[in-house]
């Protein structure tokens, strides 16, 4: 198990300008003074994200329906898993979140009546939240590496028709706590800008077509869709 306090984030600006999708116009160049705003919003973003994760890797393998047996009775039923993460031996588990801060401001700009720096903000905390997920899965990678093993794809609770509910056994095998984070009744977390994740490693695991979870999701016009995934 391991606590992470200080993650080094990268608020990437065409992360930002797709997360703000139809916001902006999608597929159009945003105007100057979107882009100033953005820069504005990314520096303001940078003093509010305090990023931190709870980690910890299990043995796990599948099981002969195609689920994720962890252990300890616990399993995760993920569409289509057993071709994606075939060969599966461990499984990395995450809990990630930028804090509640950012969401604050997002808040109060609106009730400012501020609505576009708001949602510009909005956008810079979800890039921020994305940039959190991406450190973990390189380093899981580099973990996978070290043992010999393939990292496959990392998926998210909610995504890629995975139940939401799942994020239940996460929260079972994670102290979420420990960094701030709690599931209410619906599996919303809180704060706002978490997200749990998980990813699986084996030695003939085959290396995936793309690391996250766009690449598995049929939703091709997502805004905040990575644009190098392909179906």
């Amino acid at each position: 198990m391991e606590i992470f306090d200080k993650i080094d984030v990268e608020i990437e600006f065409d992360r930002v300008v797709r997360n703000l999708g139809g916001s902006i116009a999608y597929n159009s160049s945003p105007s100057p003074t979107m882009v100033k705003l953005i820069h504005q919003e990314i520096e303001e973003g940078y003093s509010l994200i305090h990023p931190r994760a709870v980690y910890d890797e299990v043995a796990a393998h599948l099981t002969e329906a195609g689920k994720v047996a962890l252990g300890d009775g616990f399993t995760l039923n993920i569409p289509h898993i057993d071709r994606e993460w075939r060969g599966l031996e461990r499984v990395s588990l995450a809990i990630c979140t930028i804090g509640q801060e950012l969401d604050k401001r997002v808040s109060q700009l609106s009730a400012q009546g501020d609505y576009t720096a708001s949602i510009a903000l909005d956008s810079v905390g979800r890039a921020a939240l994305s940039s959190i997920c991406d450190k973990i899965d390189s380093m899981v990678c580099e973990r996978a590496g070290e043992r010999g093993m393939v990292a496959g794809p990392r998926f998210e609770p909610g995504a890629v028709g995975w139940e939401l509910a799942e994020q239940t056994v996460l929260f079972s095998l994670l102290p979420a706590e420990k960094i701030g984070v709690r599931l209410n009744e619906c599996y919303q977390m809180f704060p706002l800008k978490s997200v749990s994740l998980v990813i699986g490693m084996g030695s003939e695991t085959p290396i995936p077509r793309g690391r996250r979870p766009c690449w598995y999701c049929n939703l091709l016009d997502c805004p905040g869709r990575d644009p190098a995934a392909v179906k």
